[in-house]
């Protein structure tokens, strides 16, 4: 959608979404960025260049904000 809160909103539960049917972040993630079947399909991250570095880089912003909150 071109409405920016409908977009996080559609993102965020697209996320929770893949949270609860693999129930791993790092596997959502991968999800959210190659698809649930690729995922399924390698059972795990997938070989692909862009996906590994989406969850390194959402899981380094993870760690950080977590850090931050200690």
């Amino acid at each position: 959608p071109r409405d920016p809160l409908q977009n996080l909103d559609g993102s965020a539960r697209y996320l929770a979404m893949m949270l609860e049917t693999f129930g791993d972040p790092r596997l959502a993630l991968a999800a959210y960025n190659a698809g649930p079947d690729v995922v399924r399909q390698y059972g795990g991250i997938p070989p692909y260049r862009e996906t590994q570095n989406h969850v390194a880089r959402v899981m380094a912003v993870v760690a950080r904000l977590e850090g931050s909150n200690s």
